[in-house]
């Protein structure tokens, strides 16, 4: 699933809960089933589709909305949506169809395939592009510095272009996770050079076609149609505005297909038409870095538990697309969830549904009484942390309240403490929390969790004159892009050949850091005389990328 830069959400989310009996009738299950998805009624808006089967057979379908608000098309049990990351899981198949076959090993090294990465600081494994621990360059941030965006035609084959080119990673592989779309689109490339076909070929004949997804296609050409297809939509003020995704980008994301189709591929797991018992277990296998930590990401799967149960799931979301698919394995119980407007979160709507359906087999719901804090208690959480370059985020503590904001931004925002032990419930996006610990802070949004290291900053000042030294243009070959700096009402200032502006505010001496998630922060680096000669420019997950200095106005 995308991720861009993290915005203080300030409009609540208004939770369902559900409390089914023990015990309870068909009908009753349906109803609850019923209002759980009506939370979620848009009337004459965009809208969703869920199906839900337990071995093999439907227990709840519902559509709901429109999948085209111009022509007034409802949303059908055929209505195709593009379910984003939960591609991921196709590509991992196709990974070990082609492992199972003999072709390859997840352990093989990347280059032995993409030689091209050859100039790469560290080697990176198959099975590490596939459980995000490469370090690999996210390729929506490189897009976003290089001026490509998110409504534009592209295509497979520039985006592997692109990626090819990389020369740094952002961390050594297998030290940490950070989920990546880019290691996918490599993957999709390993599967194309190592099969002979293209993957979105290799999909379609060995897993789409013998599972009966009639309804299902991965698209890497923008200009092929998709029957049946919903529309994605996002909401203003004065109503819904369409929002195009003309990107066709297949391995991360690029699947089209239906609740139905997605039910019969999560059924392939317990009932193989496809695959072995063997690579099933083997992408549902959490990860292990460097380090000895293990991880809940597999390879496209993560597994939790939930109320006592094992739950295996992945999320997607591309435009105003959002998707989810989960399993409980134990009870061959498949949720499958699809909409098409930007603020549709399915998490309440598929956990919802295990509530309802597998209520004897569930934990009782934990205690719900959360911890009380004074404001002395919680200043030990109390500081500035960095999440991403560039993003700071400022937690303080006043009237036995803990507060978050953004760094420099005044006012916070109330953090209600939560039951887990140092866990606060950040209301303003769903299912979110920050838990603190030693080690700083993880910020959690539905299913992704990131880092923050605290941080002790102190900001220097600069007059014109000394502002003055950081302008000039600076190229960077890998992303065939370049930036000029240039000063703006005392402010030092980026600009580019397509992407607006972008204004700087300094956060240590010879750096520099902005609102925009793909270009967060420069830091300016000199020679041995003192003189700017190159800079170093991080994105939300594209980090330190060299532009060298150059006398070309």
């Amino acid at each position: 699933m995308k991720q861009l830069l993290l915005p203080v959400i300030t409009s609540l989310f208004i939770l369902l809960s559900t409390s089914p009996a023990l015990c309870q009738s068909a009908d009753q299950q349906l109803q609850q089933a019923d209002r759980l998805a009506k939370v979620h009624d848009q009337g004459s808006g965009p809208g969703l589709a869920i199906t839900v089967k337990q071995n093999g057979r439907t227990l709840y379908k519902k559509q709901q909305g429109f999948a085209n608000l111009e022509h007034r098309i409802p949303i059908s049990d055929s209505t195709v949506f593009l379910v984003g990351s939960i591609s991921k899981q196709f590509t991992t198949f196709s990974i070990l169809l082609l492992e199972q076959a003999g072709k390859l090993s997840v352990d093989d090294p990347i280059t032995k395939f993409l030689p091209e990465l050859k100039d790469l600081p560290y080697s990176i494994s198959v099975r590490q592009l596939a459980n995000h621990t490469s370090g690999f360059r996210n390729n929506y941030d490189l897009n976003g510095l290089r001026g490509r965006q998110e409504g534009e035609l592209i295509g497979q084959s520039e985006m592997v272009a692109l990626l090819l080119r990389q020369k740094g990673l952002n961390f050594k592989p297998g030290k940490r996770f950070q989920y990546s779309n880019a290691g996918y689109v490599l993957l999709a490339e390993i599967v194309s050079r190592v099969s002979g076909l293209p993957f979105s070929t290799f999909v379609q004949e060995r897993i789409l076609s013998p599972l009966g997804m009639q309804n299902s296609m991965f698209r890497e050409d923008p200009g092929v149609l998709v029957t049946n297809k919903a529309d994605s939509y996002i909401k203003h003020e004065e109503g819904y505005q369409y929002l195009p995704m003309n990107a066709a980008i297949v391995g991360s994301t690029g699947l089209y297909t239906t609740t139905e189709d997605l039910s019969l591929w999560a059924q392939n797991y317990d009932k193989l038409v496809v695959g072995s018992a063997a690579l099933v277990a083997k992408m549902a296998q959490p990860s292990l870095l460097n380090s000895g930590e293990s991880i809940p990401y597999g390879l496209g799967l993560e597994t939790k538990l939930y109320r006592g149960v094992k739950v295996e799931f992945h999320g997607g979301g591309d435009a105003g697309f959002r998707a989810y698919l989960l399993r409980v394995p134990e009870y061959q119980f498949t949720v499958a969830i699809t909409g098409n407007y930007e603020a549709f979160n399915p998490l309440n709507l598929a956990y919802g549904m295990i509530d309802i359906f597998l209520a004897k087999q569930l934990d009782e719901q934990p205690g719900t009484t959360p911890p009380s804090y004074t404001t002395k208690e919680l200043e030990r959480f109390a500081g500035d942390y960095q999440v991403f370059p560039g993003l700071y985020i400022t937690i303080f503590a006043k009237n036995d309240t803990l507060f978050f904001t953004g760094y420099g931004a005044g006012d916070g925002l109330a953090l209600p403490p939560l039951v887990e032990p140092q866990a606060f419930e950040f209301p303003h996006r769903p299912h979110s929390k920050i838990v603190f610990s030693d080690q700083g802070l993880r910020w959690h949004f539905s299913d992704f969790s990131y880092p923050g290291q605290k941080v002790t900053l102190s900001p220097p000042t600069y007059d014109e004159e000394s502002l003055h030294e950081y302008t000039g243009a600076f190229v960077n070959e890998e992303l065939e892009t370049r930036y000029a700096f240039i000063q703006r009402s005392g402010s030092l200032v980026a600009t580019h050949a397509f992407n607006p502006d972008i204004r700087f505010r300094p956060i240590a001496p010879d750096a520099f850091i902005s609102n925009e998630s793909y270009f967060g922060r420069v830091e300016f680096k000199r020679d041995t005389q003192g003189r700017i000669t190159h800079c170093l420019i991080s994105g939300q997950k594209a980090y330190q990328l060299y532009f060298e200095k150059t006398d070309c106005p």
